[in-house]
């Protein structure tokens, strides 16, 4: 089963795939006892004073938290409670001692406490909440035949859900534990062979866990077991155009689960949204909110769009020997064109956006992170989480539409205590971006050039004077959906079509929506296509052992079939009933066939059909006197008339085409029997 035949077995129907994912009531499920708490703090961390707890997370990077009774940052992996085993895996990578993120948030995950974890980029957070989840894990039965994961990890992207699951699986190979990632674009039935198989950890985007959860009802996967949530890069999973499909995931998840929240930034707005699945949250939060790295140099130039190559060439001249290089732009059609246009120049590099098959982004990032190729032209697809390591230099070739994109899009380089370098460049005609790079420089310590402190304040007095307007945030929305003077306009132009193709639709909505679907599907069980001789033959005998008509289309020439299919791709846009049937018994009349194949039943319906639609009568007469003309051995001509004529109304089309149609029908567009 390939990806669009399962697409299209989920979306068959009226209900979207969310809204077949109902609410569970909990309130009828007997759910089994589980341990959240397996922390105990050492002594050492336990004598210490409310001030000397306050002055050890100033140390380490100045960590805040806000809550009630939250234990103290540890300064070593052995007073995190985990298993030796863990702890040589953590040996093995060269993980001597915990980052700030990581030496706050793992006791209190470990307590069982939910949480929120706001660190600047390239801090570790992905290992904050992956070490607990062993832990957690561990502790419960192992999965039965028909269980769900335990662990459910959700990120916006499928770049960053591949990471997640790739640090799992390290971790939890050592454990016996399986870790899996599940995204849109990628081989569907591996990811369901994986699933009934039983995985403690899933790693995914909402939309493709949707599409499991209501596939074949709920018998793939289910999330009752599931006890452990982590949402990474929270934010945007709580920015409005996925608030609705997170909602629906954590309403089927046990509500006595543990929730845990990880982000580089967290604006106050999308944290209201967040905590309403939280059950008294613990707030970490390592250096500022949505604040760049320390460890990255910054720089902004005011530069033209049509300055901007010629600056990207020098850019490249100088850097492109110390080691991997990221150029960000704002469009897909943009990458392409920078790519190419480096191409051209001699710089050998990979591109990356949305519009790639996931088998293409997958290989991009894989030869990106090897030795293959050293620059990475993006979109904002490889904003989050795509952690490469020599990754010197960022480009922001167009500027950042909001603050926490510009955060994340500079914090690909200068991670795990590197170094590197961002700079940025801004037009003059894009002010209204201005103010955000001015308070993201700031805020990181880092100055502020004069001519771009110049643009934000024009664009602030400009502001003040009501002449321009501020952009947007960057959050909000719901994703696309059909206002109703839209789908209303959709249906008009819908009936106007059928109209003027002869086809007068009446009728209440829903059984005008059940007559096209009932269209589509009888052509689609009608098989249209040209076939062999030999495949004709076996057809034939195929039928009349049956007793049933054999269909003369398979012993005509391939105009007819051609003919054929162009009147089933009307059909199946609803632009006229199915012909298929009608079509094989008008050529069977035409052609000699035997009368007996042609039931009275088959020839009203015919009839019918031709009556009440000018433009299929017309089309059963064409085809009628080809299938006639080449059942007879008159060879065809390309472009000049047909030898037996056709009917009143008809030209012959030079080019190619057998048949022109009549001006009430062809005046607006290309001939509709044209190959």
């Amino acid at each position: 089963m390939d990806d669009a035949e399962w697409a299209r077995l989920v979306t068959s129907g009226k209900l979207s795939k969310g809204e077949k994912l109902v609410a569970v009531d909990h309130s009828t499920i007997n759910y089994p006892p589980f341990r959240k708490n397996f922390y105990i703090e050492v002594a050492e961390l336990t004598k210490l004073s409310d001030v000397e707890r306050a002055e050890l997370r100033k140390e380490m990077d100045g960590i805040k938290v806000r809550g009630k009774s939250i234990p103290a940052p540890i300064r070593a992996w052995t007073q995190a409670g985990m298993s030796s085993r863990l702890l040589d895996v953590l040996k093995k990578r060269g993980f001597d001692r915990p980052l700030p993120i990581q030496a706050q948030a793992l006791p209190i995950i470990m307590s069982g406490r939910d949480c929120i974890g706001i660190a600047k980029t390239g801090s570790g957070k992905t290992m904050a909440f992956v070490l607990p989840m062993m832990r957690h894990i561990k502790d419960q039965p192992p999965l039965q035949q028909g269980d769900g994961p335990v662990a459910l990890v959700i990120a916006p992207t499928r770049e960053l859900v591949a990471q997640i699951a790739k640090e799992a699986k390290a971790f939890g190979k050592p454990l016996g534990l399986n870790a899996l990632a599940v995204f849109g674009g990628s081989g569907v039935a591996n990811q369901i062979s994986e699933l009934k198989r039983g995985v403690e950890i899933v790693a995914c985007t909402p939309g493709r866990m949707i599409d499991l959860l209501v596939t074949s009802n709920g018998k793939i996967t289910n999330l009752r077991r599931v006890t452990y949530l982590v949402l990474d890069e929270a934010d945007r999973m709580f920015d409005m155009g996925f608030e609705p499909q997170i909602t629906r995931i954590v309403q089927n998840i046990r509500p006595d689960r543990q929730t845990v929240m990880f982000s580089a930034t967290f604006p106050r707005q999308v944290e209201v949204l967040a905590r309403k699945i939280l059950n008294d949250p613990v707030e970490i939060q390592v250096g500022g909110r949505s604040v760049v790295n320390e460890n990255i140099t910054q720089f902004v130039e005011i530069r033209p769009e049509k300055e901007r190559f010629h600056r990207l060439l020098e850019i490249l001249g100088e850097w492109y020997e110390r080691g991997k290089l990221l150029i960000f732009v704002d469009k897909q059609e943009s990458c392409d064109n920078l790519f190419r246009d480096l191409l051209r120049y001699g710089y050998p590099c990979l591109s990356l956006h949305g519009g790639k098959d996931q088998s293409d982004r997958e290989s991009t990032i894989a030869d990106f992170k090897g030795a293959v190729c050293n620059i990475l032209v993006a979109t904002s697809i490889a904003a989050r989480g795509l952690d490469v390591k020599d990754l010197v230099l960022v480009v922001n070739y167009d500027v950042p539409n909001h603050h926490e994109d510009y955060v994340h899009r500079v914090g690909r380089t200068g991670r795990a205590g590197a170094k590197g370098t961002a700079i940025t460049f801004i037009g003059p005609d894009e002010e209204r971006y201005a103010p955000d790079l001015v308070k993201a420089l700031r805020e990181s310590g880092a100055a502020v050039p004069q001519d771009l402190q110049a643009l934000a304040d024009s664009f602030h007095t400009k502001h003040k004077a009501g002449l321009v307007k501020a952009h947007g945030s960057g959050y909000g929305g719901s994703g696309f959906k059909f206002d109703t003077n839209e789908e209303e306009r959709f249906r008009v132009d819908k009936k106007a079509k059928a109209k003027a193709m002869g086809l007068e639709v009446e009728g209440e909505e829903d059984a005008e929506e059940a007559a096209l679907d009932a269209a589509v599907a009888a052509l689609e069980a009608d098989d249209i296509r040209p076939i062999s001789a030999a495949k004709a033959a076996a057809n034939a005998a195929a039928a009349a052992a049956a007793g049933g008509p054999i269909n003369p289309a398979d012993s005509v020439s391939a105009v007819v079939a051609a003919a054929r299919e162009k009147l089933a791709e009307a059909a199946k846009a609803g632009l006229i009933p199915a012909p298929a049937a009608a079509l094989v018994a008008s050529a069977t009349t035409a052609a000699g066939g035997a009368p007996q194949a042609q039931s009275a039943a088959g020839a009203a319906a015919a009839a019918a059909a031709a009556t009440s639609n000018s433009l299929l009568a017309a089309a059963q007469q064409v085809a009628a006197k080809l299938t006639a003309q080449v059942t007879a051995g008159v060879p065809l001509s390309a472009t000049g008339p047909l030898p037996l004529g056709v009917p009143s109304g008809f030209g012959v089309v030079s080019g190619g085409c057998a048949v022109d149609l009549p001006p009430a029908h062809c005046g607006t567009g290309p001939c509709f029997l044209s190959p």
